[in-house]
């Protein structure tokens, strides 16, 4: 997942401390997910999620697409 995360910061364009902002966590916490030293909570995956449209599944396992297909209301 470390690389997972570093990969999608850097397609945000984020910086590790702006990309914790958003996602309620510091950049030092994003640092040590980056290189593996802790792994992120259930919680901060959650956050990651919903916060920048990603998918869990690629997240979690590198599987399908980094983001969530955006889908139309139908009005």
């Amino acid at each position: 997942m470390k690389d997972r995360i570093k990969e999608l910061r850097k397609a945000l364009g984020l910086s590790q401390a702006k990309f914790g902002e958003r996602i309620g966590s510091s950049g030092s916490s994003i640092a040590n997910y980056e290189v593996g030293i802790s792994t992120p909570l259930k919680s901060v995956v959650t956050a990651i999620c919903k916060e920048f449209n990603v998918s869990e599944t690629w997240l979690r396992t590198g599987e399908g697409e980094m983001f969530n297909q955006e889908v139309d209301e139908i009005t």
